[in-house]
Protein backbone atom coordinates (compact mmCIF):
# COMPACT_ATOMS: atom_id res chain seq x y z
CA UNK A 1 0.00 0.00 0.00
CA UNK A 2 1.36 3.42 -0.98
CA UNK A 3 2.05 5.93 1.76
CA UNK A 4 0.47 9.42 1.63
CA UNK A 5 3.68 11.01 0.30
CA UNK A 6 3.81 8.55 -2.61
CA UNK A 7 0.15 9.20 -3.38
CA UNK A 8 0.61 12.98 -3.44
CA UNK A 9 3.79 12.61 -5.53
CA UNK A 10 1.89 10.41 -8.02
CA UNK A 11 -0.94 12.94 -8.13
CA UNK A 12 1.52 15.79 -8.70
CA UNK A 13 3.28 13.78 -11.39
CA UNK A 14 0.02 13.18 -13.29
CA UNK A 15 -0.98 16.84 -13.04
CA UNK A 16 2.28 18.28 -14.42
CA UNK A 17 3.02 15.54 -16.99
CA UNK A 18 1.54 17.53 -19.87
CA UNK A 19 3.15 20.86 -19.07
CA UNK A 20 6.51 19.69 -17.72
CA UNK A 21 7.21 16.08 -18.73
CA UNK A 22 10.87 16.12 -17.63
CA UNK A 23 9.97 17.28 -14.14
CA UNK A 24 7.18 14.71 -14.01
CA UNK A 25 9.67 12.01 -14.97
CA UNK A 26 12.08 13.19 -12.28
CA UNK A 27 9.32 12.82 -9.68
CA UNK A 28 9.48 9.07 -10.22
CA UNK A 29 13.19 8.71 -9.50
CA UNK A 30 16.06 9.68 -7.24
CA UNK A 31 15.78 13.36 -8.19
CA UNK A 32 12.21 13.64 -6.89
CA UNK A 33 13.18 15.93 -4.02
CA UNK A 34 15.03 18.31 -6.34
CA UNK A 35 12.09 18.29 -8.78
CA UNK A 36 9.59 19.10 -6.00
CA UNK A 37 11.81 21.93 -4.77
CA UNK A 38 12.09 23.32 -8.32
CA UNK A 39 8.31 23.17 -8.81
CA UNK A 40 7.67 24.70 -5.39
CA UNK A 41 10.09 27.54 -6.07
CA UNK A 42 8.46 28.23 -9.43
CA UNK A 43 4.92 28.27 -8.06
CA UNK A 44 5.35 29.75 -4.56
CA UNK A 45 8.78 31.40 -4.71
CA UNK A 46 10.16 29.08 -2.02
CA UNK A 47 11.45 25.50 -2.35
CA UNK A 48 9.67 24.09 0.71
CA UNK A 49 6.01 23.57 -0.29
CA UNK A 50 4.71 20.06 0.27
CA UNK A 51 3.62 17.90 -2.65
CA UNK A 52 -0.06 17.84 -1.70
CA UNK A 53 -0.22 21.66 -1.67
CA UNK A 54 1.55 21.77 -5.04
CA UNK A 55 -0.83 19.17 -6.48
CA UNK A 56 -3.89 21.10 -5.26
CA UNK A 57 -2.56 24.39 -6.63
CA UNK A 58 -1.59 22.95 -10.00
CA UNK A 59 -4.87 21.05 -10.38
CA UNK A 60 -6.45 24.46 -11.01
CA UNK A 61 -3.35 26.07 -12.51
CA UNK A 62 -3.56 29.49 -14.07
CA UNK A 63 -1.69 30.28 -17.29
CA UNK A 64 0.94 32.03 -15.15
CA UNK A 65 1.43 28.81 -13.17
CA UNK A 66 1.89 26.84 -16.38
CA UNK A 67 4.45 29.33 -17.67
CA UNK A 68 6.29 29.18 -14.33
CA UNK A 69 6.20 25.38 -14.52
CA UNK A 70 7.72 25.44 -18.03
CA UNK A 71 10.46 27.79 -16.84
CA UNK A 72 11.10 25.53 -13.85
CA UNK A 73 11.48 22.57 -16.17
CA UNK A 74 13.98 24.45 -18.31
CA UNK A 75 15.97 25.48 -15.23
CA UNK A 76 15.91 21.87 -14.00
CA UNK A 77 17.21 20.59 -17.36
CA UNK A 78 19.99 23.20 -17.34
CA UNK A 79 21.00 22.17 -13.82
CA UNK A 80 21.11 18.51 -14.88
CA UNK A 81 23.26 19.31 -17.92
CA UNK A 82 25.63 21.40 -15.80
CA UNK A 83 25.97 18.48 -13.40
CA UNK A 84 26.73 16.09 -16.27
CA UNK A 85 29.31 18.49 -17.71
CA UNK A 86 30.97 18.86 -14.30
CA UNK A 87 31.08 15.08 -13.94
CA UNK A 88 32.72 14.78 -17.37
CA UNK A 89 35.23 17.48 -16.40
CA UNK A 90 36.14 15.61 -13.22
CA UNK A 91 36.50 12.32 -15.12
CA UNK A 92 38.74 13.96 -17.72
CA UNK A 93 40.89 15.52 -15.00
CA UNK A 94 41.21 12.15 -13.31
CA UNK A 95 42.41 10.48 -16.52
CA UNK A 96 44.76 13.39 -17.21
CA UNK A 97 46.38 13.16 -13.78
CA UNK A 98 46.82 9.39 -14.17
CA UNK A 99 48.49 9.90 -17.55
CA UNK A 100 50.72 12.66 -16.14
CA UNK A 101 51.73 10.37 -13.26
CA UNK A 102 52.64 7.60 -15.70
CA UNK A 103 54.81 9.96 -17.76
CA UNK A 104 56.45 11.61 -14.72
CA UNK A 105 57.39 8.30 -13.11
CA UNK A 106 58.19 6.57 -16.41
CA UNK A 107 55.91 3.83 -15.11
CA UNK A 108 55.26 0.86 -17.41
CA UNK A 109 52.67 -0.75 -15.08
CA UNK A 110 49.54 0.86 -16.66
CA UNK A 111 50.76 -0.17 -20.13
CA UNK A 112 51.39 -3.76 -19.01
CA UNK A 113 48.01 -4.02 -17.26
CA UNK A 114 46.29 -2.48 -20.29
CA UNK A 115 47.98 -4.93 -22.64
CA UNK A 116 46.99 -7.87 -20.38
CA UNK A 117 43.36 -6.71 -20.31
CA UNK A 118 43.15 -6.32 -24.09
CA UNK A 119 44.89 -9.64 -24.66
CA UNK A 120 42.55 -11.31 -22.15
CA UNK A 121 39.52 -9.88 -23.93
CA UNK A 122 40.58 -11.30 -27.29
CA UNK A 123 41.60 -14.67 -25.80
CA UNK A 124 38.21 -15.10 -24.11
CA UNK A 125 36.38 -13.88 -27.22
CA UNK A 126 38.39 -16.27 -29.40
CA UNK A 127 37.71 -19.18 -27.04
CA UNK A 128 34.00 -18.46 -27.11
CA UNK A 129 33.88 -18.26 -30.90
CA UNK A 130 36.33 -21.02 -31.87
CA UNK A 131 35.67 -23.71 -29.30
CA UNK A 132 32.78 -25.59 -27.85
CA UNK A 133 32.51 -24.25 -24.30
CA UNK A 134 32.13 -26.82 -21.54
CA UNK A 135 28.47 -27.40 -20.69
CA UNK A 136 27.17 -25.02 -18.05
CA UNK A 137 29.99 -22.45 -18.41
CA UNK A 138 28.41 -20.20 -21.04
CA UNK A 139 27.11 -17.78 -18.42
CA UNK A 140 30.47 -17.48 -16.67
CA UNK A 141 32.28 -16.89 -19.98
CA UNK A 142 29.70 -14.27 -20.97
CA UNK A 143 30.13 -12.46 -17.65
CA UNK A 144 33.91 -12.60 -18.03
CA UNK A 145 33.70 -11.29 -21.61
CA UNK A 146 31.41 -8.43 -20.51
CA UNK A 147 33.77 -7.45 -17.71
CA UNK A 148 36.78 -7.60 -20.03
CA UNK A 149 34.92 -5.55 -22.67
CA UNK A 150 34.27 -2.84 -20.07
CA UNK A 151 37.90 -2.89 -18.94
CA UNK A 152 39.08 -2.82 -22.58
CA UNK A 153 36.99 0.31 -23.19
CA UNK A 154 38.55 1.91 -20.10
CA UNK A 155 42.06 1.05 -21.34
CA UNK A 156 41.33 2.53 -24.77
CA UNK A 157 39.88 5.69 -23.14
CA UNK A 158 42.96 6.00 -20.91
CA UNK A 159 45.50 5.73 -23.73
CA UNK A 160 43.60 7.27 -26.64
CA UNK A 161 40.96 9.48 -25.03
CA UNK A 162 37.22 9.28 -25.07
CA UNK A 163 34.73 10.29 -27.73
CA UNK A 164 32.39 11.59 -25.00
CA UNK A 165 33.76 15.13 -25.28
CA UNK A 166 33.28 15.13 -29.03
CA UNK A 167 29.72 13.81 -28.69
CA UNK A 168 28.92 16.51 -26.09
CA UNK A 169 30.37 19.25 -28.31
CA UNK A 170 28.29 18.03 -31.26
CA UNK A 171 25.16 17.91 -29.08
CA UNK A 172 25.79 21.42 -27.76
CA UNK A 173 26.34 22.79 -31.28
CA UNK A 174 23.04 21.26 -32.41
CA UNK A 175 21.18 22.83 -29.45
CA UNK A 176 19.69 26.16 -30.39
CA UNK A 177 17.85 27.88 -27.54
CA UNK A 178 14.67 29.60 -28.58
CA UNK A 179 14.63 33.38 -28.38
CA UNK A 180 12.26 34.85 -25.81
CA UNK A 181 9.10 35.76 -27.68
CA UNK A 182 8.19 38.95 -25.82
CA UNK A 183 11.50 40.85 -25.64
CA UNK A 184 12.77 39.88 -29.06
CA UNK A 185 9.58 40.81 -30.86
CA UNK A 186 9.33 44.15 -29.04
CA UNK A 187 12.85 45.14 -30.14
CA UNK A 188 12.10 44.26 -33.76
CA UNK A 189 8.71 45.98 -33.87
Amino acid sequence: MANPKQKSRGKLKRIIAGAAPQLAHALGGPLAGAAVAQISHAIFGAPDADEETLAQTLAVASPEHLIALKKAEQAFQIALRQTQIEEMRIDAGDRDSARARQVALNDWTPSAIGAAIILGFFVVLGAMVARQLPAGTETEFSIMLGALATMTAAVVNYFFGSSAGSKEKTRMMAFRPEAPTGAASEKRG
